[in-house]
């Protein structure tokens, strides 16, 4: 993400290659940068929605830093009914603001933005499913910071001491009550 300018030929041609082998499964070549085009200015159709992307991508990266765009993503993708972003989450899954929350805690919502229903506890409608969402989101979890690791981010000791500490979910509330009382 730090490297390119909105679009990644290399993940956009293995992507390519993986759809026509697997025979219909699959596989998005999409930077961050595009999916945040995508999510802002929309899409129009497949291949012209693509080359939308494509331009609205560069456009992103012209005219604002990497730090911007990351801040534009994680402010705008899905967590639950109507709440988007990164401080719904925090206040959605662990009843807490964004800066209160644990590594392991911000490990969890960053796995989540692939498809947070499918980790999503609180939606699951047995508690068989509940145990599933909680432990594909503890699997989650653990891909984001094995990244870490791997990625210099985080020490072997950080890593091995988040592992021990899985997600421990609080369902909070994130929208806002009006007061009769003004």
């Amino acid at each position: 993400y730090w490297k390119h300018g909105g679009w990644d030929v290399k993940a956009f041609a293995g992507a390519m290659i993986d759809n026509v082998q697997s025979g219909g499964r699959w596989r998005g070549g999409s930077t961050l940068t595009q999916q945040t085009a995508k999510n802002l200015f929309g899409r129009t159709g497949p291949l012209r929605g693509k080359v939308d992307e494509l331009i609205n991508a560069y456009r992103l990266e012209r005219n604002f830093t990497k730090e911007e765009i990351l801040e534009f993503y994680l402010n705008q993708f899905f967590v639950t009914g109507n709440g988007h972003g990164v401080s719904i989450a925090a206040r959605y899954f662990f009843d807490k603001e964004p800066r209160a929350l644990t590594l392991v805690e911000c490990a969890f919502i960053a796995g989540s933005v692939k498809g947070p229903n499918q980790y999503n506890p609180f939606i699951q409608g047995s508690p068989e499913r509940r145990q599933a969402a909680i432990e594909k989101g503890r699997a989650r979890t653990a891909y984001v910071l094995r990244q870490l690791r791997r990625h210099g981010k985080i020490s072997e000791a950080t890593y091995k001491a988040a592992l021990a500490n899985p997600p421990q979910f609080k369902r909070g509330d994130f929208r806002f009550s009006l007061s009769t009382s003004m």
